[in-house]
């Protein structure tokens, strides 16, 4: 709009015609939503004006467009104008009263305001409009409510946005505080509500003194407040303080648990609904504090769960009851008028009983109770609500209970893991198996009293979809209840229902989605049980029925499910013997409509149809009939209609072609030309998952096809070629497996002809890539069986590719710069090309009908290597008749064992370790060789030495884990038992890597003793070596359970050690608890109460092991034992995290009194210990803090000398923050006296001083936020 229009639109907006000025302003509207460009600053005024003056007119219409018209145009004019039209209206306002238009104009306030606090970015500006509208607010405390309250949430829109930058200087922070606190006792409660919420908002986001101050007021306010209304007005905002800004609240927690639960039951009002929620939020934000009272806050949820003055309940304290079973189950589901003889007059009765039961579900979801103790009481309480007669809060009940059987789902497998089939033995899941049958009749019973209500059935139906996918059998013998409800669900007209918020996120958008989900998740299990079968039976007809609603997602989760029944029925008749002949007439009638819905338009039906007919093909494909086959086959193998309907199908195809199908072998052989012709050209597109998924089918067709189709085999090999070509050093895993099938059904003639493609490209494969080493195997064995006369041009490859990444290495290796520090040794090449040469002469021997020998490589391992080719060779060689030896290839020749002696001390470290894997490979499969290999590795002192006890690992593995050859683990363990205790020397780590196998071999053997040489070894060395070794068992993360519970029965007599005499003896000792704690908790469980003494003493500075060294014309202290006080405050950290209820907490806090002055790695652990033990051990505290002031104060008086360097000077400041940490937080426990006076007292004072600044600073943060303090 130009100047002119702008007048012009002035000129209409005066207008005596209503007509003309609503037209006007509703075209400048349209006007303002389409432009981009600031306006020039007199049109901005003169808009802003005029539609002002437009708020005073007459009609509400006109009043209403001008309020939108300025809630837009702010977006339009600049800062200064904004402001002067806020500015404006609160004049306005100030001078007004509701008859003259005040209504109107404190609207469009809160309207612009909020607004320009949600977009604007400049905050600054954001805190310039609070001053006007506190101005007027102070100025019209007379004006109606509705105004005023208007004004109120623009200023909560202000104080939000805003937040801190309020509080700068010049400000408006204190005037804000003051008006609301004026308006604190306004004689109008509705107004004193809104100013105590925005007060609260002031808490929450202008953090510091004034902050505090107006928290003070508010919880005053609430201690003093006589009336219920005003309390619960006062308890609400408190509640939302504490949602936002738990840390700021913390302090009055105490107090406010103290007074609601003496009032909690007392009273029927809001209240009491205020009460409820504050403990709901306390529960949630701040568990700790609610831990010593938390048996009384769930007797009050139970109670105001049950609370019901319209209705007489049952007297179980635990049980919410209606006692009512209700009539049978009607016939037509759903259709009988639910007429609600209980007439709930008082909103707050149900809001109580809402909000009992969500603080139940607050509970069950906190660490104040177990997962068992939740199922077992709070889930125990909730079955007697699902008989509720209020929708509202029956929704609420049902959506708890199934989020409790979430959060025990949760905690016995993690959601990446888990699966519906996953049976977890626990005694949580054993809880909800224990409670199935009274959760079933209580939902039957719920069903059948409130048959109109369907959300009621759809989350019966999520509670037992949940209850079977934490213990699949759960409901097995409660299936007879269980069958009338899912058949009426799935023969009851399609119906939504009326979703609850509550309930959302829990039901899908259909009762029948509902239903058939619980089916999915029923039959997603490994055996079918009498029962189950039954249920099937019973209900699959009403599925069939299904799968032609109208309902949109309800057809093809249908055809989903009745996938998943066939795949049990098949398994269950395979592995059961179970017949399951009556469902056959079934089978084929789905399998027919299916075949007959195929083209449907619906894209997410279609997909669900193809797979119903790949899985029913698969699994009943030799029953159901020829004529069902061909039509399901012609339907699966004719890829059109775009890429995704393409990928649909191959996938469908895959399901039909998998490992287990039934599909006659005859039909299959007959379909490979029609499907090889279908994914030729698919093979040539670019889309990753189409050719991935037809790849799959490839390799699906490798045991059906033959060379009758040579030409359409080539055009196969040549896509997949095209493919690994697309990234040659990480191809896909099944492109890899797609050509080993394929390239058998080539003539040898193709094979040339792609060579010039294929030679270099899986050289290049066998080199780099990480992922597919078992398909390339299969690929080069398959290459050297049925084409060997090639064989030597491959090995060339193999070679050369080799040699080439080697070289790659060793130039980065020689490098004078940082890339020797980053060069690799190759392993995953050297692994391929070794494993891909091997495989290539495996099959090349079978196609020549000759016995595999070493003879491919006699050109490879000179005896020396004298060059970087040479060792590169060697090296290549070695691993493969490694591989070799360790598949049984490698005949005992002692040729052979003499040269990989020799190599085991070569001069070169690369031959050297990789004769260790060859010796030891080779004498793994001779026993009779061990006991001279390890003479042999002992006696060398060379550089061979090391070499050679790998070898002993290596040899020791294949026999003991892999051949499991007990009579060679007695024999070696004893010389290797014997050798270790004569050591009067320092032995080497490997050993104790050897040792670590027999423990994992034969735990019930060895792990025993293990420990009698830990406890029994009169040589440091030796102790040393075999609690190596006891570590190194408990770093294996695959040990047995029976490993496992061996290592429980001898760790008294291995943790003794903690209290050895030589101080390396007990760091080692108590890394070892380290790591039980950290990963085998529940194994130390039982002996942690004996030994905390002695871990405990292991945190006091030893005097005898702190010497002193000259550096120069210096002194420097060493201390010895830092390193186990380290560790020793590790396992303190992590015991306190995860076995608190057994610390001794007298101990732990003589512990962090002496750890805080120690080294800053020992209070990075305190400061952890200190913020997670302050709730537990309050008088502990309290009583050493005279004594962690002291503490404190020296290590801020701690000087770093003058010349010191920045690291250390850091590390001064980082030991700071933390006792400034560990001060905050003990600042809520002390007592009025402690912060007063005394040395903790004048601490905190120090802190709190701004003078200080970067310690007040860093203060303030701790105490304002917790998470910034840990």
């Amino acid at each position: 709009m130009s100047t002119n229009e702008c007048r012009e639109f002035l000129r209409k907006v005066k207008n005596a015609d209503q007509d003309i000025r609503s037209m006007a302003i509703s075209d400048l509207l349209s006007h303002l939503n389409t432009l981009t460009a600031t306006l020039p600053k007199d049109d901005g005024e003169l808009y802003t004006n005029a539609l002002i003056e437009l708020l005073l007119d007459a009609q509400s219409y006109v009043q209403n467009l001008a309020t939108e018209c300025l809630g837009q145009i702010f977006k339009l004019i600049d800062k200064n104008t904004t402001l002067a039209t806020v500015t404006n209206i609160c004049t306005r306002v100030a001078q007004r009263s509701s008859t003259d238009g005040a209504s109107a104009l404190s609207v469009a306030l809160r309207v612009m305001v909020s607004r320009v606090a949600e977009s604007t970015e400049d905050k600054s500006f954001v805190t310039k409009l609070a001053r006007p509208i506190v101005s007027a607010l102070s100025k019209s405390k007379e004006l109606p409510a509705d105004v005023n309250i208007d004004m109120f949430a623009a200023l909560s829109e202000v104080v939000e946005s805003a937040g801190s930058l309020l509080a700068v200087s010049g400000g408006p922070a204190d005037a804000i505080q003051a008006l609301l606190l004026d308006y604190s006792t306004h004689r109008n409660p509705n107004l004193v509500r809104r100013a105590f919420a925005v007060l609260g908002k002031f808490v929450v986001h202008v953090t510091g003194e004034r902050s505090e101050n107006a928290l003070n007021t508010i919880f005053q306010r609430y201690q003093d407040s006589t009336k219920e209304s005003d309390t619960a007005v006062l308890l609400g905002v408190l509640v939302a303080i504490a949602r936002q800004r738990p840390a700021c609240i913390r302090p009055v927690v105490p107090s406010i648990i103290d007074s609601e639960l003496k009032t909690v039951n007392e009273c029927d009002t809001d209240l009491r609904v205020a009460s409820l929620l504050a403990f709901e939020t306390i529960v949630r934000h701040c568990p700790e504090l609610a831990r010593e009272r938390s048996s009384e806050i769930y007797a009050a949820a139970i109670k105001a769960a049950k609370y019901d003055p319209s209705y007489n309940y049952e007297d179980g304290d635990d049980d919410l009851s209606t006692g009512d079973d209700g009539d049978d189950l009607e016939e037509e589901f759903g259709d009988e008028f639910d007429e609600d003889i209980y007439d709930d007059h008082d909103d707050t009765a149900w809001n109580i009983r809402t909000g009992g039961v969500r603080l139940l579900g607050t509970l069950a979801k906190s660490d104040l109770l177990s997962p068992t103790d939740a199922v077992e009481k709070i889930g125990s309480a909730l079955i007697g609500g699902f008989k509720e007669r209020v929708d509202v809060v029956r929704v609420e009940v049902l959506t708890t209970y199934a989020a409790l059987l979430d959060t025990v789902k949760a905690q016995l497998s993690p959601e990446s893991e888990a699966t519906p089939t996953m049976e977890v033995d626990n005694a949580a899941a054993d809880a909800v198996v224990q409670q199935a049958p009274q959760v079933v009749s209580a939902l039957i019973s719920s069903v059948k009293q409130y048959p109109k209500s369907t959300e009621t059935k759809q989350l019966a139906f999520a509670v037992l979809s949940r209850i079977v996918s934490i213990r699949s059998s759960a409901l097995d013998s409660l299936l007879t209840g269980i069958q009338p409800v899912v058949s009426s669900a799935l023969v009851a007209n399609d119906s939504a229902g009326a979703l609850q918020m509550a309930a959302t996120s829990i039901v899908r958008t259909n009762l029948k989605l509902d239903v058939l989900e619980f089916l999915r998740t029923f039959v997603t299990r490994s055996s079918l049980s009498d029962a189950a079968d039954e249920l099937l039976f019973a209900i699959k007809d009403g599925i069939k029925s299904n799968v032609s609603s109208k309902t949109a997602q309800v057809p093809a989760t249908a055809f989903s499910v009745a996938g998943d029944i066939l795949t049990l029925l098949r398994l269950a008749a395979d592995t059961n013997s179970r017949d399951v002949s009556r469902y056959i007439a079934w089978v084929q009638g789905m399998a027919t409509l299916a075949i007959s819905m195929a083209n449907t338009n619906d894209s997410q039906l279609r997909v669900s149809v193809y797979n119903f007919i790949g899985t029913a093909i698969c699994q009943f494909g030799d029953i159901v009939g020829a004529a069902v086959v061909d039509q399901a086959l012609s339907i699966l193998t004719t890829w059109k209609n775009g890429t995704a309907n393409v990928l649909a199908l191959i996938n469908a195809l895959a399901i039909a072609l998998s490992l287990s199908t039934h599909l006659p072998r005859e039909r299959i052989v007959a379909a490979v030309p029609s499907i090889l012709e279908q994914i030729d050209p698919v093979l040539r597109q670019n889309e990753v998952k189409v050719y991935l998924s037809a790849l799959g089918i490839v390799q699906s067709l490798s045991g059906y096809g033959d060379r009758t189709t040579p030409e359409a085999n080539e055009r196969i090999m040549l896509g997949v070629i095209g493919i690994i070509e697309k990234s040659p050093t990480s191809p896909p895993v099944v492109a890899l497996q797609a050509l080993a099938s394929v390239c058998v059904q080539v003539s040898e003639e193709s094979i040339k002809r792609s060579s010039s493609k294929l030679v270099p490209l899986l050289s290049v494969v066998s080199v780099h890539d990480k992922h597919g080493a078992g398909a390339l195997e299969h690929v080069y064995e398959a290459i050297g069986k049925n084409f060997p006369s090639i064989t030597g041009q491959w090995k060339s490859e193999i070679l050369g590719s080799w040699k080439l990444s080697y070289d790659s290495f060793d130039k980065q290796r020689s490098a004078k710069n940082n890339d020797a520090i980053l060069a690799q040794f190759p392993t995953s090449a050297l692994a391929n090309a070794a494993r891909s040469l091997l495989a290539l002469f495996i099959g090349y021997y079978k196609a020549v009908g000759q016995a595999w020998t070493v003879d491919f490589l006699s050109d490879l391992w000179p005896t020396t290597p004298k060059s970087k080719n040479e060792a590169a060779f060697t090296c290549l060689a070695l691993r493969v008749l490694g591989y070799a030896a360790a598949s049984g290839l490698l005949a005992q020749e002692p040729a052979i064992a003499a040269e990989l002696y020799a190599y085991a001390e070569s001069s070169n470290d690369d031959v050297r370790n990789e004769a260790a894997f060859a010796l030891g490979s080779y004498v793994g499969n001779y026993a009779d060789l061990l006991l001279t290999l390890f003479d042999n590795a002992t006696a060398s002192t060379g550089i061979g030495a090391t070499s050679k006890l790998l070898a002993v690992k290596a040899a020791l593995d294949l026999a003991i884990t892999t051949k499991r050859n007990i009579a060679a683990a007695e024999a070696m363990w004893a010389q290797i038992s014997a050798y270790v205790q004569a050591s009067e020397n320092p032995v080497s780590d490997v050993i104790a890597q050897i040792l670590a196998i027999f423990v994992a071999a034969f735990p019930e053997v060895y792990i025993p003793q293990l420990a009698s040489c830990i406890a029994n070894s009169s040589s440091t060395p030796a102790k040393v070596l075999f609690i190596t070794a006891f570590r190194t068992v408990l770093a294996d993360k695959h040990l047995s359970s029976q490993c496992d519970a061996q290592i429980k029965l001898v760790l008294p007599t291995v943790l003794a050690s903690i209290s050895d005499a030589d101080i390396n003896v007990r760091r080692l000792t108590l890394l070892a608890l380290y790591t039980l704690i950290q990963t085998k908790l529940e194994l130390v469980e039982d002996i942690i109460t004996s030994i905390q003494p002695a871990l405990f003493q292991q945190t006091v500075i030893d005097e005898s092991v702190v010497r002193e060294i000259s550096m120069g014309p210096f002194k420097r202290k060493i201390d010895d034992g830092l390193e186990m006080r380290k560790v020793a405050y590790m396992c303190v950290h992590l015991l306190v995290r995860h076995m608190l209820s057994v610390v001794d907490g007298t101990a732990l806090v003589d512990c962090v009194v002496r750890g805080l002055p120690d080294d800053p790695e020992v209070r990075v652990n305190v400061q952890h210990i200190v913020m997670e033990t302050v709730s537990t051990f309050p008088s502990d505290y309290v009583a050493r803090l005279e004594d962690i002031g002291k503490s404190i104060k020296e290590v801020r008086e701690f000087k770093v000398h003058k010349s010191a360097v920045k690291q250390e000077v850091d590390k001064k400041e980082d030991a700071v923050k933390v006792a400034v940490s560990i001060a905050a937080k003990l600042q809520s426990i002390a007592t009025p006296e402690q912060l007063k006076s005394g040395m903790f007292a004048t601490m905190i004072a120090d802190m709190n001083n701004p003078s200080n600044e970067s310690l007040y600073q860093h203060y303030k943060i701790c105490t304002e936020s917790p998470s910034a303090a840990k």
